[in-house]
Formats: structure tokens, sequence, C-alpha cells
């Protein structure tokens, strides 16, 4: 049966409200019970620097140009053990490097996020595919929800149709044809690609992007750019968009409006 919309975000609010005494949440928490402007909350692990500063923003603003979804213009970064986490349904986790595990304190902060309904995004930025970023990301991974595992995402996942109609995944490149993620019931709380999807995304100060896209070009930016507005829509849904009825007439929107549905 359908959820409906902002589901996780509303999720979210009624656990800040519920531990806010405890946590010390700030006053912001309680207008997650209500339609406050969806950001990014990118996780800062030590020694883990961005590999892409800015491009979490730049995504944003593509979610603000193609859909009525009113982003937070930043992407703020919160230590993965902080209460600030659950201001924000979407956290991300990006990089290109080997780091440290995660103290005990932060795995269980960030496990109860995820059992809560926050989703979490992580992204390979290294373009390798045995990379120290992925051995490092599936060690913790494995910690904060023990008992499930990193599996392929099928084709005929939500994520692929919580906004656009996509055929497949994307990036600045391709070391996988296909996202991983970990599974709580029927619900995905994490998704993982391996493919520089904020490399895709990523743009210099003048507005041009920094990185080249190899190797479907400016087709292949465009289906990242796509992907990464489907994964905002998804932490705000989850996966009552699976047997959506009203894709067409989304794309049909999409057309007239000039956006990214051609």
């Amino acid at each position: 049966m359908s959820r409906e919309p902002m589901n996780r975000r509303r999720l979210l609010g009624l656990l800040a409200a519920g531990l806010g005494g405890s946590l010390a949440l700030p006053v912001r928490r309680a207008a997650a019970l209500g339609e406050p402007p969806v950001g990014i909350a990118r996780v800062a692990i030590p020694d883990l620097p961005d590999p892409r500063p800015g491009s979490l923003a730049d995504l944003l603003r593509e979610v603000e140009r193609n859909s009525s979804v009113a982003p937070d213009p930043e992407a703020r970064s919160v230590e993965p053990a902080s209460a600030l986490l659950f201001e924000q349904p979407f956290a991300a986790i990006t990089g290109d490097r080997w780091f440290e595990p995660l103290p005990d304190e932060a795995i269980s902060n960030l496990r109860l996020y995820l059992r809560e309904g926050g989703f979490l995004f992580v992204d390979d930025a290294s373009g390798i595919d045995d990379s120290d970023f992925d051995a490092a990301v599936r060690r913790d991974l494995a910690r904060i929800l023990p008992g499930t595992r990193l599996g392929p995402v099928g084709r005929d996942h939500a994520i692929y149709r919580s906004f656009f109609l996509l055929r497949g995944v994307s990036g600045r490149i391709l070391v996988r044809r296909h996202l991983e993620g970990m599974w709580l019931g029927d619900i995905t709380p994490v998704l993982y690609s391996r493919n520089d999807l904020c490399g895709a995304w990523w743009q210099s100060p003048g507005g041009e992007y920094a990185l080249d896209v190899v190797p479907g070009g400016r087709r292949q930016r465009t289906e990242a750019i796509k992907l990464g507005i489907n994964l905002v829509l998804f932490a705000l849904t989850g996966n009552y968009k699976r047997d959506v009825v009203h894709v067409d007439t989304l794309l049909e929107r999409m057309r007239r409006q000039g956006g990214y549905a051609e």
C-alpha cells in the first residue's frame, strides 16, 4: 500500500521531537513536522575530506530547478554522532580514500537514524573498482546495520522511478553498472554508488562543470543529474513509488517545463 509523500521527513521529525530533551536538538527541529526546506547532511568523517566540495549543494539546485521540492541551498557537514543528523532525511558519505573505523557512538547514531526513517547515500569518487574507500565503507556499514549486507539493486527498484523514469545508473565514470543497497524489510535506507555521481554534479564557482564525464559526455551527465534528483525524492518518499501510477504525468510535466525528461 502506498505511503504518503514526505514519510521519511515526518518520521525523523517525530523522532527529533520525542528525543529532543536528551539530544538537545535545536528549535529548528519543530519545522521537520511541516514542510521545511529539504537539505543534505554530509557526514563529516575525520581524515576524509570532501573530494567534490559543493557538489551536494549543486544537486540541490538541480532539485529546485526541476521539481516542486523546496531545498535548503546549502549541504551542511554534520558529525556522525551528532543529533543534528536528524534534521535532514538525506545524509551522504562521500570520499576517495581509506578512513579509520568510526567510533561506536557514531555507529549507534547512524544506526538509529536509518532505522527511524533516515536515508544514507554513499558515493565512491576514487574511480577504482577495488578502492580503499570501498573497503572502509563496507566495514562500517556492516557495523551500522549488522545482519544486513550490501547487494545489487535491481532495475525494478523505486530509485529508478522516484521522479524520473530511468533505465540504469550513471556517474562521472562507470565503475559499476548497478547501485548497491542495504535493506530493512522492504525499505532501502542505504544506497551506494561506485561511479562518482557527485563528480558529475560538481560545478566550478563560475557555474561550469568542474570535471569531464566519460565515456558518455553530456548525455551521461544528464542521466547522472536525473539519478541525483531521484535520490533526493527517494529520501523523502521511500519505496512507496515502486508501483507509482503518475510517472507519465510527471514526465510530461517536465517536458513542458523544459526539464531533463526528454
